[in-house]
């Protein structure tokens, strides 16, 4: 019994371990914990003017290596989740991105992370392809703004979304 005891506490043990942050520095940390925010969106050919409000919660996956993110936005509309999850690229120093939307199609694509601003962009196959969709994120200590635009050209950028997220609460 004590043997079972002690295999049940050691498998505890490296599960809970297992869930920590990566043992190097991450810059995915930046957005780790709880978020709350709103944002407009504009009239613009692929949005209606609404507001839009979101809480966020960001955490590290299991082994430490990808951070992952649960949105809930509430608009006119209703609530709607979103599931994200950030990871290192296996074949570059970058980043890439994977969205699930429930009732989409899910999506994915590069994210530059350049010191405090991250720009999530389209995946190497969609790249050049109009429309072509983009947010920037710009984190100041636990705030963070965003704005999301499209081109239909490459060259001239369009806003639909702008907004702000605070960090209630951090995370480990």
């Amino acid at each position: 019994m004590l043997v079972k005891r002690f295999v049940c506490a050691s498998v505890v043990a490296l599960a809970v371990s297992a869930q920590s942050a990566p043992t190097s520095p991450s810059p995915l940390a930046a957005f780790l914990g709880h978020w709350e925010g709103s944002g407009k969106f504009a009239e613009t050919k692929y949005s209606k003017p609404h507001a839009v409000t979101s809480t966020t919660d960001c955490a590290w996956t299991p082994q430490g290596t990808a951070l992952v993110c649960q949105t809930m936005v509430h608009d006119s509309d209703g609530d709607h989740t979103q599931l994200s999850i950030d990871t290192p690229d296996d074949g570059s120093p970058g980043f890439g991105y994977y969205t699930i939307n429930p009732g989409h199609k899910p999506y994915y694509g590069t994210l530059t992370i350049d010191g405090s601003r991250w720009t999530y962009g389209p995946s190497p196959e969609a790249k050049g392809h109009y429309p072509e969709f983009r947010t920037t994120n710009t984190f100041s200590g636990d705030t963070e703004t965003f704005k999301t635009e499209f081109t239909e050209d490459g060259a001239v950028w369009t806003t639909m979304l702008e907004g702000t997220l605070r960090r209630i609460k951090k995370q480990p």
